[in-house]
């Protein structure tokens, strides 16, 4: 049936009686958003920003089948590599355990830092989700893990290790919480973090850590309530603080873990915190249009009494964003030069082939590539873009 053959008047009226139904959830957003408050104005402070991301997974994936394998590459806004990795799909958990071995060609440096820091010498120990790896419906949720783990050993080796001599900001691509890590782990990351940071401020060196999300479900929930509300209608950068009370509202099932902070959980029996998360969640707009668009950001909990510097901060940089408007420059330069295009891609790709056809025996190795270059799909090859 198509659309045509609706009776439009009568489907109207059915959707107009379940809005009805959520009518007092969407009043309620509403009462949130006017509870924001009026928005504060963001002045410029100059800064020396940093970013760092991965490459998308998926994007960057090199399979002849039956093999698949996921490439994880760490670089940063300045063009640095930190981490180049390649994992088999069919991996299991204690195969990943030589990236945290020193002295191994496999040895990824920043997660040798980390565990020998931590005292573990398992990455399973860091997190459960990893356990999942080689196993039918859980491999690629435990490679994406492995993926943000490795993400954070880089973060982590940044703040300890490197020295700073100037005022600089970490962006990170995403919140400053994660699932990834157990939640009796992440509080030692935490720790070591905000000991770092302070070490700084000793030596007199400014050092601030932030996290950029391009959405999230606080945002996607309240950004109709705010939009009706106009409270980012202002014709200059300005943001709000969201209350963990908010926060927790927007939310459909039990995140305890992933809106806890130190600040705010509670020791378990055996006196220890137990918490997923280092942030305070703001709402931001860094353009000075009534409609730019609005942007969660993750301040470090020890750090929200500077969320107008560091904010300000920011602004100089998103202001400069492109091709997205008014996002973190530094994070889009992060992201350019750790994508891969797709000639780059290719190149990988024959050398996977090169790879395993040094396994094979002269016959075998011929085979090999005539069914690569002959076994081609026509349509594939018709409807390529």
């Amino acid at each position: 049936m198509s659309l045509a053959e609706v009776d439009l008047t009568k489907l109207k009226q059915k959707i107009l009686n379940a809005y009805k139904v959520d009518d007092p959830l969407f009043s309620e957003f509403r009462q949130y958003a006017r509870q924001l408050g009026n928005p504060k104005k963001l002045g410029r402070y100059s800064v020396n920003a940093v970013a760092f991301v991965s490459t998308d997974g998926g994007d960057n994936s090199l399979t002849f089948n039956p093999a698949a394998i996921e490439l994880v590459r760490i670089v940063d806004s300045n063009g640095h590599e930190y981490v180049l990795d390649a994992v088999a799909n069919s991996s299991k958990p204690e195969d990943l355990d030589t990236r945290i071995t020193s002295n191994n060609i496999q040895s990824i440096h920043p997660l040798v830092t980390l565990c020998q820091d931590t005292g573990f010498k398992k990455l399973t120990d860091l997190s459960s989700i990893l356990e999942g790896l080689g196993k039918p419906g859980k491999s690629n949720r435990a490679i994406r893990c492995y993926r943000d783990i490795v993400e954070w050993a880089v973060l982590y080796d940044l703040i300890i290790y490197r020295n700073w001599g100037g005022d600089t900001i970490f962006v990170r691509d995403g919140l400053l919480r994660t699932v990834s890590f157990k939640p009796d782990i992440f509080p030692k990351l935490d720790s070591r973090i905000r000991t770092a940071f302070l070490d700084h401020t000793k030596a007199n060196v400014n050092l601030a850590l932030v996290g950029v999300a391009k959405q999230n479900r606080v945002l996607n929930k309240l950004a109709l309530a705010l939009e009706l509300e106009g409270v980012f209608h202002k014709p200059f950068p300005c943001f709000v603080q969201v209350p963990k009370s908010i926060e927790a509202a927007c939310y459909d099932f039990e995140q305890s873990l992933w809106l806890s902070t130190f600040e705010t959980s509670e020791p378990g029996a055996d006196g220890k915190h137990r918490y997923q998360s280092m942030g305070q969640l703001f709402l931001v707009k860094f353009g000075d249009q009534e409609f730019d668009p609005v942007w969660p950001v993750d301040i470090a909990k020890w750090q929200v009494d500077r969320a107008e510097e560091i904010l300000g901060q920011l602004v100089a940089d998103a202001q400069e964003g492109f091709p997205i408007p008014n996002y973190p420059m530094c994070i889009q330069k992060a992201h350019r030069h750790a994508q891969l295009s797709g000639f780059e891609m290719q190149v990988l790709q024959n050398l996977l082939t090169e790879t395993l056809a040094d396994t094979l025996t002269e016959v075998e190795r011929n085979r090999l590539l005539k069914f690569k270059h002959l076994s081609q799909s026509v349509a594939e090859l018709r409807y390529k873009k």
